[in-house]
């Protein structure tokens, strides 16, 4: 039997292109806007602007996808905060046109960091604009394809390559900047490599609703930089100190820690801790 199509948007960016690496029983096509992948034997690419409604209804119509995974539009700049809400309702709209199955990733920061750890079931209550527009773009999806799944995972990291904040760690170390670190600032990271895994075994379920998919271990940001450096191995420079939220004067959710109870009853993949990550790569 052939293999399922499977559609992965944001196919050059971090996640996007670990699920493309990862999906190797899929005949696998995946989306970019700007920045052009290098040839791969793992993916066919297709340049698509998702806020382009008949951009996207073509492509969706040409590739006849049975499952798409939604990573792209992240919090890095304006215009991909811009293209929340847009990329969403097209996706949803045009998945439904050829009966395709969505998995629209969204964040924890949907959640205010007040009465973490979060289940399903928590109503969300975003501090920033990325959480509040993911916050209305699960709204969007749900809404209009009703065999849709929402995943939120926590911070995602990954040292090969490293993930975008860690590159900001190691940049501000190697240029001997002031790094402060939170120690009042808690999430659930989950390794790439896991959620890349999670959300294939996903594709292949009829799961809708909502899940949570994070680390079992919750980590301040001061720890979980201690345990990068770690994973990197290198130690820990006098420029990276411990700090607090209330010191920085920032508004941010402190405890943004997932349940992920749900997901563990569902998958086979181990939703491993960021020591298990640590024990496997160092």
């Amino acid at each position: 039997m052939p293999p399922h199509t499977l559609l992965i948007t944001g196919g050059s960016g971090y996640l996007g292109s670990q699920i493309v690496h990862m999906a190797q029983h899929w005949a696998t096509h995946a989306i970019y806007l700007h920045h052009t992948p290098a040839p791969s034997q793992h993916a066919t690419f297709h340049q698509c602007d998702l806020r382009n409604r008949k951009q996207v209804e073509q492509l969706l119509m040409d590739v006849r996808p049975s499952v798409i995974i939604h990573t792209a539009c992240s919090n890095q700049n304006q215009d991909n905060l811009d293209s929340i809400l847009p990329a969403a309702r097209n996706l949803a709209e045009a998945a439904i046109k050829i009966d395709a199955r969505l998995i629209h990733v969204s964040t924890d920061l949907v959640f205010d960091g007040k009465q973490g750890p979060y289940s399903e079931a928590a109503t969300p209550s975003a501090l920033s604009e990325y959480g509040q527009a993911k916050t209305q773009s699960e709204k969007i999806v749900m809404t209009h394809n009703t065999k849709a799944l929402v995943v939120r995972p926590s911070l995602i990291y990954g040292i090969n390559p490293i993930d975008h904040q860690t590159r900001w760690l190691i940049k501000g170390i190697e240029e001997n900047q002031p790094i402060r670190l939170f120690t009042d600032e808690y999430r659930s990271p989950i390794w790439v490599n896991t959620l890349s895994l999670a959300l294939l075994e996903l594709a292949e379920s009829t799961v809708t609703g909502i899940v949570h998919l994070a680390g079992q271990q919750a980590l301040n940001r001061w720890e979980f930089g201690q345990a990068i450096l770690k994973m990197l191995k290198r130690n820990t420079p006098p420029n990276v100190v411990p700090s607090t939220i209330k010191e920085s004067g920032m508004i941010r959710p402190q405890n943004l820690t997932l349940d992920i109870t749900k997901a563990q009853q569902l998958l086979k993949t181990p939703l491993l801790s960021v020591a298990e990550v640590s024990e496997q790569l160092c």
